[in-house]
């Protein structure tokens, strides 16, 4: 009997552990301050009435209309259904789970023993062949543990605040992400219309130059040259078509939408005056920004590893109460033998006065990872220093590169029609055509190229700078 026990409880965990993995809903913990989530798990997440099947509708989230997609709209939608945001803000709930673990460390602890032994073959007259019940109930209170709880307390808060400082830090990159993949989107389809403007253009020019031959009026080179750079401009729209597509299915995966779904935004390649300087983007990059927010949490949380592990340096005093009761019955009281049952209350302190320097290598340990979070926070400093002073120049650079690639665009434009009219009245090349044309395409991409990087570089820097930087009115700067 024994045995079959033994091996359905066997096959039972076994069961258990093949089941298949299901999303948990978690109990929120007993704070007054529980972390609020706002994502498309909603209440499935972080426990209630709702049902964790709301996780499903991650898959297909509404769109606010049937028209274009504006960029707000796309940040919006990407919030809510982003399973690294559902992540963080699990971390979140977590930490402060964690938290009210270490208050209940200032808490009295309460444990229950019961216990029967058999005894048999025994000298004792009074026991031999009886059965002997106890029952053991206690209650512990620390009373001084070397500042051990109170470090973990503040450890546990720091971890609370770290966890916050996470899910901004993950906010932040999904939002750069899909203002990556949006303008990417608005830049390959310029560049696709230019491509397209292109091969028109070419393909124009081409039976121009097929109609010159054909009379005797220009080689046939020119005809060749035509074909040549027909077909560059053919393989750069391929190019391009094929950069949409796949920029299209990473700003749809951001959204959690089918990766071929129909997807159009609005044009928002724009040029606004930035409204800082860059000594206040430092100011606020290495006030605000999210790594550095955390390394200096993390610089306070190795202070406080420190004075726990210089707890065991000290004695722990304990106080406890016990009441145990002896019996021959289930009760553990009553019967033929002498009951006994007593009640008892002790402090008790406690202290390793020696540990082969065991204590001192956890404090050391520990002071080295103190200095190595402020080396780390001192690296995080330098570092977000220079990507805010790299995007800026990168900023202020596209912005002028914005104002003279639109002039020459202007000036292409006229080049490349006045070239076209002198080579249908025969007074020049077809070369001159076809590099008009060249310089016609390379100056719309050096513009469009330029707005690109300049709504990039803003982006970039909102991500360092940790907040969201409202345009100022008028045009971009001069």
């Amino acid at each position: 009997m024994p045995a079959s026990l033994a091996l359905c409880a066997s096959l039972a965990l076994a069961a258990a552990a093949c089941a298949p993995a299901e999303r948990h809903v978690i109990a929120k913990p007993y704070l007054s301050e529980p972390p609020s989530a706002e994502t498309i798990f909603g209440e499935a997440t972080f426990g209630g009435n709702a049902s964790v099947e709301a996780a499903g509708n991650i898959q297909a989230p509404p769109l606010p209309h049937s028209g274009p997609l504006s960029l707000d709209e796309c940040l919006d939608i990407a919030r809510r259904v982003s399973p690294t945001i559902d992540s963080a803000q699990q971390g979140e709930l977590g930490a402060m789970w964690d938290l009210w673990s270490s208050v209940t460390e200032f808490l009295p602890t309460g444990s229950t023993t019961y216990g029967m032994t058999q005894h048999d073959n025994v000298s004792s007259a009074l026991t031999t062949g009886r059965r002997q019940y106890s029952w053991q109930i206690g209650f512990s209170q620390p009373l001084f543990t070397g500042g051990r709880n109170f470090a973990n307390y503040y450890l546990s808060r720091l971890g609370v605040a770290a966890s916050a400082i996470k899910t901004a830090q993950a906010r932040e990159e999904l939002l750069l992400a899909v203002k990556q993949a949006y303008y990417s989107i608005l830049a390959t389809e310029k560049a696709l219309a230019v491509a397209r403007t292109s091969v028109v253009n070419l393909q124009s020019h081409l039976a121009v130059a097929q109609n010159f031959y054909d009379v005797g009026m220009s080689p046939r080179n020119e005809v060749l040259q035509a074909e040549v750079e027909l077909a560059r401009a053919q393989l750069e729209e391929t190019t391009q078509a094929r950069n949409l597509v796949v920029n299209r299915a990473r700003l749809n995966i951001l959204l959690r939408r089918p990766h071929d779904a129909a997807l159009e935004i609005q044009d928002t390649l724009r040029y606004p005056r930035f409204p800082l300087t860059l000594e206040r983007c430092l100011e606020l990059g290495l006030a605000n920004n999210p790594e550095i927010r955390l390394g200096r949490n993390q610089v306070e949380a190795g202070a406080k590893a420190v004075d726990m592990a210089r707890s065991a340096l000290y004695p722990q005093l304990m106080l406890s109460w016990t009441s145990s009761s002896v019996g021959n019955t289930p009760r553990a009281h009553g019967g033929w033998s002498q009951d006994s049952s007593q009640w008892s209350i002790a402090a008790v302190a406690s202290f390793n006065f020696w540990e082969w320097g065991r204590t001192k290598a956890a404090v050391e340990t520990s002071k080295v990872a103190l200095n190595q979070a402020m080396d780390a926070l001192t690296g995080l400093e330098d570092s977000t220093t220079l990507e805010i002073t790299s995007n800026y120049q990168t900023l202020m650079s596209a912005g002028r590169n914005i104002d003279t690639s639109s002039k020459a665009v202007v000036a292409a434009a006229e080049d490349l029609r006045m070239v076209t009219e002198r080579y249908q009245e025969q007074v020049t090349t077809a070369t001159e055509v076809l590099d008009a044309q060249t310089r016609y395409s390379t100056a719309q991409y050096e513009h469009f190229s330029a707005l690109y990087n300049y709504n990039l570089a803003w982006a970039g820097l909102e991500r360092t700078l940790g907040q969201r930087v409202e345009p100022q009115e008028g045009a971009g700067p001069r």
